[in-house]
């Protein structure tokens, strides 16, 4: 599992931050601003950078709206699931150590496991994805990390 985040051409000072998280939460993300990269490029930037899957992050009115997603194959790419819309969104405290291993689990864990592309954790020690129907939360040691509200 390896996401490359990227956001709308011009993103907000809040877009920038929810993506700065997820790129601390998604264990082997990196985060960068498209810029004027169109969807072919970012492509390409995934698949160079070594990526499974692209997160595009979209806004509306300055706020982060929405996530699609992009799997990466070998000389393509297609859409991976539906959109996700985000009505908001709350980052905690981030620690700066954690985890390399993550798991989705919940009503919707399998979905968002698939979007993700998330390995099965081998370890005791990982970064829980609980998705329930209306939000998801990244969680450690019973800590909240983020919450999305969908």
């Amino acid at each position: 599992m390896a996401v490359y985040i990227t956001t709308s051409k011009n993103p907000s000072q809040k877009t920038k931050t929810l993506c700065k998280a997820f790129s601390k939460l998604l264990p082997g993300s990196l985060s960068e601003n498209r810029g004027r990269k169109g969807i072919e490029q970012i492509f390409m930037r995934a698949k160079l950078l070594g990526k499974s899957r692209v997160m595009l992050v979209y806004e509306t009115d300055s706020l982060p709206s929405r996530i699609c997603f992009m799997k990466i194959k070998a000389h393509s790419w297609e859409w991976a699931g539906a959109e996700i819309a985000i009505s908001k969104f709350r980052v905690f405290r981030i620690p700066a150590e954690l985890p390399d291993e993550i798991a989705a689990n919940g009503p919707r864990g399998k979905e968002f496991d698939v979007l993700f592309d998330f390995d099965k954790p081998e370890g005791e020690d990982f970064i829980e994805l609980r998705c329930e129907r209306k939000n998801l939360s990244f969680i450690h040691r019973g800590k909240k990390l983020m919450e999305l509200v969908l």
